[in-house]
């Protein structure tokens, strides 16, 4: 395991962690959800590390925003040592991490009619990457994190409710919840808050690719699908990316700050608890 160079800050330091920009590390930040919070925040007062396994897109996102500001590190949450990596190279670049976005996750089918060797190993990747690679990644990013800070998880509607063929990640994603409410009973007293955001259908490669999966084992076309799925909201639309951003922001600023331990729906409606 890599070890970070950065002390746990005294009392003589706490005024300057409090005057420095936040740090902001976002996973997955080469696409989708991420890259749009990346955007999002590198307009503001933050230093940013992106994290991702798609390295050139990734420092393309870093290059515009400015190196200055956002900093690009590869990493595999399915590898340990490239999680301990990532943080280490954060931490040491920006200092104590502020405000952890767990949004990194892979997709994959594992209906139950599939015994196969390789669906086994599709099964544990899924929970490997988006619950126990999560969770470390998470852990490590508290280990020196100031008072104030925050971790948000990005989970799913499919955490509220299963879906056919989606069993591995549907478990992942309900599993965050439980996590999250563990972590933000025991960040309390550092005043840490950990929270859960669960999209819906939002306009990303990834849901794209779910979309065509199930067109393809229900023998429909992609457009009949997406009608379907998106039919059963009240708001009939895809959800764009950086509303999901815009909130996550709401969340790490003062507005986030009597928020913890919940599970949040941006779903146009498909969830209503």
């Amino acid at each position: 395991m890599v070890k970070s160079t950065v002390k746990l800050p005294t009392n003589a330091l706490l005024e300057a962690l409090n005057l420095r920009p936040k740090h902001v590390f976002v996973s997955g930040a080469s696409r989708g959800i991420g890259e749009a919070t990346a955007r999002l925040l590198g307009d503001k007062n933050f230093n940013l590390t992106l994290a991702s396994r798609s390295y050139n897109r990734l420092l393309g996102v870093a290059m515009d925003i400015g190196t200055q500001k956002a900093h690009a590190v590869t990493m595999d949450l399915a590898d340990e040592n490239s999680i301990d990596a990532a943080v280490a190279a954060a931490e040491s670049r920006f200092g104590p991490i502020d405000i952890m976005i767990c949004n990194a996750a892979v997709h994959a089918e594992t209906p139950l009619d599939d015994v196969s060797v390789e669906a086994r190993q599709t099964f544990r990747r899924v929970i490997d990457v988006n619950l126990v690679g999560t969770f470390f990644l998470a852990q490590l990013a508290t280990q020196h994190m100031p008072s104030h800070g925050r971790v948000l998880f990005i989970g799913s509607t499919l955490g509220r409710f299963g879906a056919p063929r989606t069993h591995a990640y549907s478990a992942s994603k309900h599993a965050l919840l439980g996590l999250a409410r563990g972590m933000a009973h025991e960040l309390s007293r550092r005043n840490i808050r950990v929270n859960v955001v669960n999209p819906g259908w939002v306009d990303t490669r990834m849901a794209r690719d779910a979309l065509q999966s199930m067109a393809q084992a229900a023998g429909e076309t992609l457009q009949q699908v997406t009608a379907q799925q998106i039919g059963q909201q009240p708001v009939r639309r895809m959800i764009k990316p950086i509303e999901v951003a815009a909130y996550l922001e709401f969340l790490i600023g003062p507005g986030g700050d009597a928020i913890t331990g919940q599970g949040i729906d941006i779903s146009g409606g498909a969830v209503m608890v």
